[in-house]
């Protein structure tokens, strides 16, 4: 499954935070896979990050949450991509009829 994760810190935990990410290269799951990840500075909190994850399991997204501790103030999405996602819903998506095309008035 794709996740999205929000993340946000500040400088008192920038050092920890920085050491949890690279010990997490080490010592992740095989089944885990970073898609993206994307940090900027902010004014406060000071650091805000995204990272987009493939999980194999709720055990390895509980992994990632619980590698980092109180090093970050952090939120966890299931995603999707947007075209499988409007494929989901009834009649937008492959199986929808045909609309009508608008007539142009001259």
């Amino acid at each position: 499954m794709l996740f999205v994760a929000e993340y946000e810190f500040s400088w008192d935990t920038l050092e920890a935070a920085m050491a949890r990410r690279l010990e997490w290269n080490e010592t992740k799951p095989d089944t885990f896979r970073y898609v993206g990840e994307y940090i900027w500075q902010d004014g406060d909190p000071p650091f805000r990050g995204v990272a987009i994850f493939e999980a194999a399991s709720i055990d390895d997204v509980n992994a990632f949450v619980l590698n980092y501790g109180p090093t970050l103030a952090i939120k966890v999405h299931p995603a999707n991509d947007v075209v499988s996602a409007i494929g989901t819903f009834p009649g937008i998506g492959a199986d929808a009829a045909p609309r009508p095309r608008r007539r142009r008035r001259a």
